[in-house]
């Protein structure tokens, strides 16, 4: 799925929208992640931030072998990063973690994203991968994926009452400005 994205977005024009609505909504959400991505306290090496990566994709290799989680490659040449996280490592990374939080019950594996502000916070990262890839239970749970929250039971409503928002026997927004004028 990530290979189709990414060649979609090779075949656009630098700058064009994406052609496909849902992709457009789903490259603005992924842009609004790692915008949140922190600086860090000092440059994160680009060989702890490969660490890092390779235990992110590990792990989801391991749920899900036909999906990678970070297809990241440092630039040639260069040892250290002081800017934010590339957004291929953070926000995979972020997704992960909120998806996990959903699941309950394996708050000792969540990290906060933005706790990533250093190499050392990368190494601890790249641990509770390996950790959590350890985890029958949370794989497990992965693999299910979220339960849905079953549907509520509303009382039955006529369709004037469903298009005015009401509840049945509730007065209508005029009667409730009457009784609060007398």
């Amino acid at each position: 799925m990530q290979e189709e994205m990414n060649e979609q977005q090779e075949m656009q024009p630098e700058g064009a929208p994406p052609a496909d609505p849902m992709m457009a909504e789903q490259q603005a959400q992924i842009e609004q992640i790692a915008a949140t991505a922190p600086m860090p306290e000092k440059p994160y090496t680009y060989k702890a931030i490969d660490k890092f990566a390779d235990a992110m994709n590990a792990f989801v290799g391991g749920i899900d072998p036909n999906m990678a989680a970070a297809e990241y490659n440092p630039p040639e040449g260069e040892k250290k990063l002081d800017a934010p996280l590339p957004a291929e490592v953070y926000v995979p990374f972020a997704v992960i973690m909120g998806f996990i939080s959903q699941l309950g019950g394996f708050d000792k594996y969540i990290m906060r994203p933005e706790d990533l502000v250093s190499d050392t916070a990368l190494s601890k990262g790249a641990a509770n991968f390996k950790r959590m890839g350890k985890d029958k239970k949370l794989n497990e749970a992965l693999k299910a994926g979220p339960e849905a929250p079953p549907a509520e039971q509303d009382p039955a409503m006529s369709d004037a009452e469903m298009e005015a928002g009401r509840m049945p026997g509730s007065p209508s927004p005029e009667d409730e400005e009457i009784m609060n004028m007398m």
